[in-house]
């Protein structure tokens, strides 16, 4: 089974929103035997025996009162340590694979769940932005954490995802969460509840426009946006050559910008000539919304 890479947040919609694209995928083959236990094996980067995927496997037989005996391979083609949902991804794969090869038709937030709570392997805390949307593709909304609920909307957007070749941040989430404000004026709060209301009626619409609109954030992006490399030349040159909106993916380095189909090819070359005259290698990709995992069960 595939899962696809994802972008949490979108500027205003920080923990809550992501949205499944097609710039990578990765993938999970599964052998259900007998016997109990999970045994996974990572083509490539191996994360380590503590793993989202592992985890996620023993969530989920927990809330379903029953063990299987499991082999999971999983090939994960979504760059490490990139603000693309990685971690969430190959768990939302496996899951699904596993629902297929043993003939179970469960509740899909119990796999957003498991897969979710698992996070906390590779992010310290469950996180569930971005396994929902590898899980269910589109855009999804968190709208509640428990009990978990989650609203999944179909929109056609078009992006540029630009994802630098930098060294890893030591715990970098632990670190991207660090440097957010613990306070904000209530001015500030009532700007960014109408910019998260814009985000979420533009995806359930389509809406290039308020998408756009939603996409601002005054609260996270200042105090992330000195960690994300070129991140002010990226913002300028991607508006310049014609792009909607432009924010952090998940807590970076990777960026993400709103485009209409016309001017994606020219946001994607001027975001690839920001990268380098800042000296970043870098791959730049124009993405559509993607399906999840669950939808080919």
């Amino acid at each position: 089974m595939r899962a696809p890479s994802t972008s949490a947040n979108l500027g205003s919609g920080f923990d809550v929103v992501a949205v499944a694209h097609d710039a990578y995928f990765a993938e999970a083959y599964v052998k259900v035997g007998s016997g109990c236990g999970v045994h996974v094996r990572f083509r490539g980067f191996d994360p380590g025996e503590d793993n989202t995927v592992k985890r996620a496997f023993g969530h989920l037989f927990e809330r379903l009162g029953r063990c299987w005996g499991v082999e999971v391979e999983v090939d994960n083609r979504i760059p490490i340590a990139r603000g693309l949902g990685s971690s969430g991804a190959s768990s939302a794969a496996a899951l699904a694979a596993f629902l297929r090869e043993a003939g179970l038709r469960v509740d899909p937030r119990l796999v957003v769940e498991a897969a979710g709570l698992g996070e906390a392997a590779a992010a310290g805390s469950p996180h569930f932005d971005n396994v929902a949307a590898a899980a269910l593709g589109g855009a999804v909304v968190i709208v509640s954490t428990q009990p978990l609920e989650v609203v999944k909307f179909s929109p056609r957007l078009t992006f540029v995802v630009g994802v630098p070749d930098v060294p890893p941040m030591p715990e970098k989430t632990k670190l991207m969460r660090g440097v957010l404000p613990r306070e904000v004026p209530f001015r500030t709060y009532v700007a960014q509840l109408s910019r998260v209301s814009a985000l979420v009626a533009g995806l359930a619409s389509s809406d290039l426009r308020l998408v756009a609109l939603g996409m601002r954030d005054d609260v996270v992006e200042p105090a992330r946006s000195p960690f994300v490399h070129g991140y002010a030349r990226l913002k300028r040159y991607a508006a310049e050559a014609g792009a909607l909106a432009v924010a952090i993916s998940g807590a970076g380095p990777s960026v993400v910008a709103l485009v209409d189909e016309k001017h994606s090819d020219a946001v994607k070359n001027a975001m690839a000539k920001a990268y380098a005259e800042e000296g970043i290698r870098a791959e730049v990709k124009v993405a559509s919304v993607a399906g999840g995992a669950l939808e080919n069960i």
